[in-house]
């Protein structure tokens, strides 16, 4: 077997096709949002067959990235349509390719996959910039507050023994350290929950992490996570929508102690 026959059974391997009242719903070997398959649809109409997506792309891609409805990224989205041939149903929420034979299905679910992939792509990408934003609003914020006063540090290990253990922004004086946890996800909160048990015994420099989310009630964190971080009596919770100068009077308080 050669390697374009070798590449196309990989493919064909993940791809399924089931007629359905609509045309055709098609199970891809891409993978969407969440670890399960893309699976896209062909409308029918008379010898006819346009690609359409379920409907619940947009609403699915907010819950991986955010509120994608503002005017940057809808014009991304707008941008990236019009470039694979698609038309952008905003009323319905509904990614529509042109009528086209039903003898090119092939083709045409080919591009239409390619377009939903890249449109996963930038969600992804928000996701990243929009979590970076954030930490490095904390960050500015915290040495502009602190950085005369103690050391500040960003990733930096919590002790010398225990070099694994990092913080996303540290602020430390000889005796007492914060542990600052920007909550972008799920590890990020997970790590200082580990933090606080690594070193909730250690008297030499007490170290006290602090989880703040940019909108706790917003946040991607698993429910049971947050609870689990609120209940932990060693560490300090933060909520950044609730006003910055709160969440660094906070962290003035706990260096206090």
């Amino acid at each position: 077997m050669n390697a374009q026959k070798k590449i196309c059974a990989a493919f064909c391997e993940g791809l399924s096709v089931r007629e359905i009242p609509l045309g055709y719903a098609i199970k891809t070997p891409f993978s969407w949002l969440h670890g399960e398959p893309l699976v896209v649809f062909g409308e029918r109409s008379d010898g006819l067959v346009r690609m359409r997506d379920g409907g619940d792309t947009l609403a699915l891609l907010e819950d991986v990235a955010g509120d994608l409805t503002t005017d940057t990224k809808m014009d991304a989205m707008r941008q990236l349509a019009t470039e694979h041939g698609i038309a952008f149903d905003e009323e319905n929420s509904l990614f529509l390719s042109d009528w086209t034979d039903e003898a090119d299905l092939g083709s045409a679910a080919v591009r239409f996959m390619s377009f939903l992939n890249r449109i996963q792509d930038l969600a992804f990408l928000s996701r990243d910039r929009i979590s970076n934003a954030f930490r490095e609003e904390l960050t500015e914020a915290i040495k502009e507050r602190f950085g005369s006063q103690f050391h500040v540090g960003e990733r930096e290990a919590l002790s010398k023994d225990h070099k694994e253990y990092t913080a996303d922004i540290i602020i430390r004086d000889a005796k007492i350290q914060a542990a600052v946890y920007a909550a972008t996800s799920e590890v990020n909160v997970l790590e200082a929950l580990l933090t606080e048990q690594v070193f909730r015994d250690d008297y030499e420099v007490k170290t006290v992490p602090v989880v703040v989310f940019e909108d706790f009630m917003q946040s991607k964190v698993k429910p049971k996570t947050r609870r689990r971080a609120m209940n932990s009596s060693g560490i300090e919770i933060a909520d950044w929508a609730g006003g910055a100068d709160e969440v660094l009077a906070k962290i003035s308080q706990i260096l206090k102690t």
